[in-house]
């Protein structure tokens, strides 16, 4: 059809990368949200265990990372334009946030054991973001205006 080529990127399809990304933030925010469940139905037990840090912290990171990914989802899926840095940007908060729990609140033991894996699914999983959302079919499926003008 001679009109199909004038129709923004969005139309023409998702690029593949884009909707891997989409399925993976869809998981993590649904492992936040059943996290965030888990939290308050546990709370009083919680609140009982000699923990480092309260259940509030655990609902509040749950919370905000399920309702981050939830928007990064929809803005992947919809082909939004502040989607590329806003992924870019909370993917690297993340990052830094799973760090820093690491750091401060986890067992020196366990964290002496994992550390090289988590710093390699790390580096690894913030490249693969990097990678899709800096192919040309992602850049151009995210394009305020994609149709050409002669």
């Amino acid at each position: 059809m001679p009109g199909n080529k004038d129709k923004p990127n969005q139309e023409q399809g998702r690029p593949t990368g884009i909707k891997v990304l989409s399925i993976i933030y869809f998981l993590i925010s649904l492992f936040y949200l059943l996290k965030f469940s888990q939290v308050l139905l546990q709370w009083s037990r919680l609140e009982k265990l000699s923990l480092t840090i309260s259940p509030f912290y655990l609902a509040a990171d749950s919370t905000v990372w399920c309702v981050s990914g939830l928007i990064l989802v929809w803005g992947l899926w919809a082909g939004k334009s502040w989607t590329r840095p806003a992924v870019l940007i909370l993917s690297l908060l993340y990052s830094l946030v799973f760090w820093a729990d690491r750091i401060s609140i986890a067992e020196p033991e366990g964290l002496a054991q994992r550390w090289p894996v988590n710093l390699v699914l790390t580096i690894t999983g913030l490249g693969f973001i990097i990678l899709i959302l800096n192919r040309k079919s992602s850049r151009d499926y995210f394009q305020k205006n994609p149709a050409k003008i002669p």
